[in-house]
């Protein structure tokens, strides 16, 4: 009965948080409304993604990766077996450019606009809106910074997220994301990267993450359960909650499906974020990503 009342109290924290953004969403657009219903249990999301499915270009084009020893085919081959392929590598040069960017530019706090600060003035922005930050996101990097330009343009990285996606890909979303450490717990209400969870923006998508510091287990790794995009016990299909404890996926994927990807500053990875994955809050220093994002489709919310 406790189990039971607890979990009732966590959907119900969960959903007050959530609805009225969800509610704008569905306005905006009611197939996202759809596919955020249907696309959490499996045999409706396959239906979506053949839905979604169209002939793409396969050519990688007359531009040169900057990922020079990646295998396309490999990588594809992993994502529809794994759900994740761990092997992409930034060059020095554009790694550093990157960086350099990274510190001069303004950033949300927790991922809310209304917490907008620069990255040197962090501590007098966290006194400023009496705000512990967690998390900060600095959106559309592109636009100033030409290392992310070349990244989000790498003929690669597009023909790996059209095999994959088996569509032409719509680039979605870039950002440099960082996790602050701490060894205070999370507040609740962001909670939900740190936590066992899966996501619904599409009925396929990919993000390519690249760590842009070394990333040790004290440092904030991001962990995936391999395989788990392809198998969820009915129970993570239907709740309406997308979470689950460490135990739960121990349980029914075993921990050796549990990849905590580790790396030197520069290590990428591609993922299709129906997995069940995780942040984890780093201790010994801050982490920072760049991910980019790409789907099926555009729902414009």
């Amino acid at each position: 009965m406790h189990i039971y009342l607890e979990h009732c109290q966590n959907f119900w924290f969960k959903f007050k948080r959530r609805v009225v953004q969800y509610s704008l969403n569905a306005l905006r657009n009611p197939k996202w409304l759809l596919m955020f219903c249907v696309a959490r249990v499996q045999v409706f999301r396959s239906w979506g993604i053949n839905l979604s499915k169209s002939s793409y270009n396969q050519s990688e084009g007359n531009i040169k990766s900057i990922f020079q020893k990646v295998n396309v085919d490999l990588a594809v081959e992993e994502l529809r077996s794994d759900g994740l392929y761990v092997g992409l590598n930034l060059p020095q040069n554009i790694l550093s450019e990157i960086l350099d960017y990274s510190r001069s530019v303004s950033y949300l706090g927790n991922g809310n606009a209304k917490f907008n600060f620069l990255f040197s003035e962090k501590e007098k922005a966290e006194s400023k809106y009496q705000k512990r930050f967690i998390t900060a996101h600095h959106l559309n990097p592109a636009l100033q910074c030409l290392a992310v330009q070349k990244i989000e343009k790498d003929p690669k990285l597009w023909s790996i997220a059209a095999k994959y996606l088996e569509t032409n890909p719509i680039l979605m979303e870039t950002r440099l994301w960082w996790t602050f450490a701490s060894e205070e717990a999370v507040d609740k209400s962001l909670a939900l990267p740190f936590n066992f969870h899966y996501d619904l923006e599409d009925y396929r998508f990919i993000k390519f993450m690249f760590y842009l510091k070394d990333i040790d287990r004290a440092s904030g790794p991001h962990v995936c359960v391999r395989g788990s995009h392809n198998q969820k016990k009915l129970k993570a299909q239907f709740s309406l909650i997308r979470e689950t404890s460490e135990q739960d996926i121990s349980n029914y994927y075993g921990r050796e499906r549990m990849e905590t990807i580790c790396g030197k500053a520069g290590l990428g990875f591609v993922e299709d974020f129906y997995c069940f994955h995780r942040g984890t809050v780093p201790i010994s220093q801050d982490r920072l990503i760049l991910e980019v994002k790409f789907a099926m489709n555009s729902y414009g919310v």
